[in-house]
């Protein structure tokens, strides 16, 4: 919103500055359709700003930051705790690749845990997924799966 307030000011502006070029008919009808053509462009602009995907996709996985109190304590919870916390952390990649499984980063991140967490059945499973998903794409799909 307040990108649409700054380009009708900025229009305002230049109108104001540019008023002594409207004495002649020519300068007239030039100015008039620049400015026509500038508020034009400012407003698909400002559009695009606004309703940009990754800004909103940005806005969501705000939330998901891990939180540094949570870390902080992490040391004095114990351990059975704590390793509530990694298998809730992991099935939380897990379903967040489900919504969105062309994260190759994510589906290394995943392994590994379930490599670190000795999840071996789990491992074959998500191998299988990642092989039916990267089918069409051999060097992604060698990316993923080396070491595993």
């Amino acid at each position: 919103m307040i990108w649409v307030i700054i380009s009708i000011l900025t229009i305002f502006v230049i109108l104001i500055i540019s008023a002594p070029l409207t004495n002649t008919l020519k300068n007239y009808r030039l100015l008039k359709i620049s400015f026509f053509l500038g508020f034009s462009i400012l407003s698909i602009s400002t559009y695009i700003l606004i309703s940009y995907p990754s800004y909103k996709e940005f806005e969501s996985n705000t939330n998901a930051i891990v939180n540094l109190k949570n870390l902080a304590t992490l040391e004095t919870t114990p351990p059975e705790k704590q390793m509530e916390e990694i298998l809730f952390m992991v099935n939380k990649l897990a379903k967040s690749l489900e919504s969105k499984p062309d994260n190759i980063e994510g589906w290394k991140a995943l392994l590994q845990a379930r490599s670190f967490l000795s999840q071996s059945t789990q491992i074959e499973k998500d191998k299988i997924k990642i092989q039916k998903i990267f089918k069409n794409n051999p060097i992604v799909l060698k990316d993923i799966l080396d070491g595993f």
